[in-house]
């Protein structure tokens, strides 16, 4: 019997100001029931999820498809070493599917990992992708005959063995070997699950690449986000609008849609798809809606631009541009405020993680912002702008530069009162001739 592991106790640090990625919602369900459907439709009949302390109570509040069976295991330390451990440990000399929650695959490539490992049931087997530029990742270094000599994680830039990168899709043959290696290297949390496997092959397990040229996403950082996004909103065929939905006059609704029940959407409005609107969602007079993802009972209010967005649930807006951007629950702007998404020179956006320079490879990116932020009128947000959770910017601000939580951020503006001596010349009437 093969176990799955599906690895769901990462701590999101890189993906602030958002949080717990293997819980963002598309299309009304969180990431993770996406892989639980996901495990149905191939026949993966049970999984065993790894979550961390803080996480494991909203975790186990996810659905769970009838046809699957989950269990819950709790990490006791950092690192994916101990997230492997602290669910290997059970499965004896059984082997296993190991697999990261934040990221996206197709069936296509899980049913080929499967029936490679029943073809060569000793094998270690890592399904991996040819990268054109750097990735964070881990590369692999192989032999002449095509298979495995090390995995090399997180090179420098310039300095990776190949063009190889492991996707986290892991066949491991006997998992009571990998925890007795795991154990030695849970002082290494970055790279002891590599560490571990390289000491495998090492001391004689055959492993072997999978390359795969299906769809492979990841949720790292916040405007991942957007790529994800696209996937889903791809995915939709034709029109599918729920009998509830209330539709305006003059609303036009071009391309792929799902607009959810109760959803209603206000006169001389512009829908062009693919779009995603969530239950009990309100859309204003006169908005266009492009390309994007808008979750359940949200208000846009009047004259609001969303284009290439994702938008999380219980969001209000009022006369808003927002572009490119990606948008968590129960955010508010005020009306005339704008996520700019283009730089000047139209160069790509870069921001920081961690206090480290990342070049997002965006020319298009506009604010991320975190739960319970509100905005007041008349705000400007700089491209690739990040805003903690639970903050407040007040009116009029030019926001160039990141915000932590629980920030408020406010224009001191000077104004000078002084006596008018001047009277208008009252020449209305005459501008009006000319019109």
């Amino acid at each position: 019997m093969i176990h799955t592991i599906l690895l769901a106790g990462g701590e999101s640090t890189r993906f602030w100001p958002l949080k717990q990625k293997n819980l963002t919602r598309f299309f009304g369900k969180p990431l993770l029931m996406w892989h639980y459907e996901q495990f149905v439709r191939i026949g993966i009949k049970h999984v065993t999820v790894v979550a961390n302390k803080e996480s494991i109570r909203d975790i186990q509040k996810v659905p769970v498809p009838k046809k699957l069976t989950v269990d819950m295991v709790s990490q006791e330390g950092k690192g994916q070493v101990h997230a492997v451990f602290a669910a290997g440990t059970h499965f004896g000399e059984d082997p296993a599917l190991i697999l990261n929650a934040s990221d996206i695959y197709e069936d296509t490539l899980l049913k080929e990992i499967l029936d490679s490992q029943k073809k060569n049931p000793e094998a270690l087997i890592m399904a991996c992708v040819r990268v054109t530029s750097y990735f964070p990742g881990g590369y692999l270094k192989l032999k002449e005959d095509g298979s495995i000599e090390e995995i090399i994680e997180k090179p420098k830039e310039g300095k990776e063995p190949s063009d190889i990168v492991n996707l986290v899709v892991d066949i491991i043959p006997n998992m009571k070997k990998l925890c007795v290696q795991l154990k030695t290297y849970k002082r290494f949390p970055d790279d002891g699950y590599e560490r571990a496997l390289n000491k495998l092959i090492k001391i004689g397990t055959k492993a072997y690449p999978l390359q795969t040229f299906s769809q492979w996403l990841y949720l790292k950082y916040p405007w991942h986000t957007l790529s994800v996004m696209d996937a889903c909103l791809s995915s939709i065929q034709g029109q599918h609008i729920d009998p509830s939905a209330e539709i305006g006059n003059h609303v036009l609704i071009k391309g792929p849609v799902i607009i959810e029940k109760g959803v209603k959407i206000n006169e001389f409005t512009k829908i062009v798809g693919p779009v995603y609107i969530g239950e009990g969602t309100i859309i204003g007079n006169n908005n266009i809606i492009r390309h994007s993802h808008i979750g359940s009972q949200c208000v846009t209010g009047f004259g609001t631009d969303i284009t290439r967005s994702y938008i999380g649930d219980y969001c209000w807006f009022h006369s808003n541009y927002i572009g490119d951007s990606v948008i968590s629950s129960d955010v508010s702007m005020g009306a005339g405020s704008v996520l700019a998404n283009l730089r000047l020179d139209e160069s790509p956006i870069s921001t920081r993680v961690k206090e480290e320079g990342v070049n997002t490879k965006r020319v298009k990116l506009g604010a991320m912002i975190g739960t319970g932020v509100r905005i007041g009128v008349n705000v400007s947000v700089m491209p690739g702008v990040k805003i903690g959770k639970n903050s407040f910017i007040g009116a009029g601000v030019v926001l160039g530069e990141d915000m932590k939580d629980c920030m408020y951020c406010r224009a001191t503006p000077t104004v000078i009162i002084s006596q008018n001596l001047k009277k208008p010349e009252n020449k209305r009437d005459e501008f009006k001739k000319n019109l």
